[in-house]
């Protein structure tokens, strides 16, 4: 089954005049039409690809490292060491290209899926942090909010709208000193207060129209495609606010809030048990009272050493072509209205061809293909992206996926999976892909430590969750397995996918009257 995608977008909070529309996304040029070379940094943690600079581009891998390191030292260091899927990064040096690409208010953005996570970025790094005003210290990165939402993932397996947007803020700001070995958190985003601020005021002067914090608790996730760009702003500000708030105010109820969260228990319930004031009508007066008295506790944090070690290449044009296709798709993704979605789409198909046409045997290119095939074509080409690259992780895994419309080749389709696992321990589609396969021919016992694996790995995948949820019921453990499909539910809700969320309800419901799962009996 596959389910719809998760985006964590951070909206620019600017100025709503629009500017003139443009008859097509000003793009790059790639290194055979006179345009800057393209180069892929590999690290442990990232994949990075970019047209900066070669110094540049170290730089911001650098860059990258540390900023994961003080936010995990800062919010989450028993993370520090904990597992997790390469992050592939896309940086495009210059912000007007970018600007063509991409809605206006969207500056960076974080997307993620079933099989894969990302952020993109504009800019030289040098260029993400951006100070307030001379006359503060503080400052805001929008690497730090995308790599937040990434990060916050494996600690918080449960995470409302106002919850993750409010951390992505609250670490926003976060600062690292120049040599990398301490960094600040919690200093105040002053565009947040100067958007609050405000609106608070008019609460406790009962002309707010309606609004109050409870929208921001309540996130409507139409607003943005709905183009509702002041009451997005406003949500974006209150969540910040809550989290710099509940950090500094009422620090043990949050952890207790956030540790139960952790444990998959329901944001509501959660809520219930540790914080009922935020659901209390004075939440507003007391966020007022906060954020005029300005009394914001920043603290300092020591952040240990990254590792350095990365391999750098330069791509040939065709990768180049291929890379811009696949940001092209993520601005159609991103535009809610025509001809901006058309018009992406185009470029994207654009790109695709002429990928193909350099190369037909890429990597990226030929996987992209794959994914518009008809199922009477894809087992051919499975076969030939895995004869191309025979030691890439990604390629037997598309093999495997491939052959599902090969229902003949049951054996062999489980050995290209755990080839894909072999030579990529971390493939967390690999591991789901097989516990999938193994529940389905009743082997669930096999599947359990497989599933588990694919969710520490990719804890926002719904594909994954209800996989584990199933080898679950599989062996016998009906409310961890009823825990999990909750977990993936909250997913498929965020994405808004009626027909998925209809089939998780079904599952929930078998789990909880007995026609999906058999307890085992307890222990002697």
């Amino acid at each position: 089954m596959r389910h719809g995608l998760a985006m964590g977008a951070l909206l620019a909070l600017l100025a709503t005049t629009q500017l003139a529309c443009v008859v097509g996304p000003r793009f790059t040029t790639c290194p055979g039409e006179g345009g800057r070379p393209w180069l892929r940094l590999d690290s442990d943690h990232y994949t990075l690809h970019t047209d900066l600079l070669a110094e540049e581009a170290r730089e911001a891998m650098q860059r990258l490292e540390r900023t994961r390191a003080a936010i995990l030292t800062s919010m989450w260091p028993q993370s520090l060491r904990q597992q997790m899927t390469k992050l592939d990064v896309y940086v495009i040096q210059s912000p007007r290209e970018f600007e063509g690409l991409y809605p206006r208010r969207v500056r960076a953005f974080f997307f993620r899926s079933d099989s894969e996570a990302l952020i993109v970025l504009s800019g030289r790094p040098g260029t993400w942090e951006q100070t307030f005003s001379g006359l503060s210290l503080a400052s805001s990165s929008p690497l730090n909010h995308e790599l937040a939402h990434y990060l916050s993932a494996y600690p918080l397996s449960r995470q409302p709208r106002w919850l993750s947007e409010g951390m992505a803020e609250y670490l926003e700001t976060l600062r690292i000193s120049k040599d990398g070995r301490t960094a600040v958190v919690g200093a105040p985003h002053w565009t947040a207060i100067a958007h609050i601020r405000p609106r608070l005021n008019k609460v406790l002067r009962d002309v707010a129209q309606g609004w109050s914090m409870q929208q921001v608790l309540q996130w409507d996730r139409t607003l943005e495609a709905r183009e509702q760009d002041k009451e997005v702003e406003a949500n974006y500000a209150g969540s910040w606010l809550l989290v710099h708030w509940l950090v500094n105010e009422r620090p043990q109820p949050f952890a207790e809030y956030l540790a139960l969260l952790h444990q998959g228990v329901s944001p509501d319930e959660a809520l219930t048990r540790t914080l009922p004031e935020l659901t209390s009508p004075s939440l507003d007066g007391l966020l007022y009272q906060y954020v005029r008295k300005r009394h914001f506790v920043e603290r300092t944090v020591s952040v240990p050493p990254i590792g350095t070690a990365f391999v750098e290449e330069y791509l040939d044009d065709a990768q180049v072509h291929a890379i811009r296709a696949r940001l092209a798709a993520l601005g159609a993704h991103l535009a809610h209205r025509e001809p901006f979605i058309t018009n992406r789409q185009k470029v994207a198909r654009d790109e695709l061809d002429e990928a193909l046409r350099l190369n037909p045997t890429g990597l990226l290119a030929l996987s992209a293909k794959l994914r518009g095939a008809a199922p009477s074509e894809q087992v051919a080409i499975g076969r030939s992206i895995v004869e191309a690259h025979p030691h890439e992780s990604e390629a037997w895994l598309l093999l495997g996926m491939a052959m599902r419309h090969a229902p003949a080749a049951t054996e062999e389709r489980e050995a290209t999976y755990r080839e894909a696992l072999r030579l990529d321990p971390r493939n967390a589609n690999a591991a789901r892909e097989l516990a999938w396969m193994l529940i389905n021919q009743d082997r669930s016992e096999e599947a359990l430590p497989l599933a588990r694996w694919a969710v520490a790995l990719a804890p926002w995948s719904p594909n994954a969750l209800d996989t584990l949820a199933l080898a679950l019921a599989g062996t016998g453990a009906c409310e961890e397995a009823r825990q999990a499909e909750h977990r993936a539910l909250d997913f498929i809700q965020e994405d808004g996918a009626p027909e998925l969320e209809y089939l998780l309800r079904q599952r929930i419901a078998g789990l909880e009257d007995g026609t999906l799962c058999v307890a085992s009996p307890p222990g002697p």
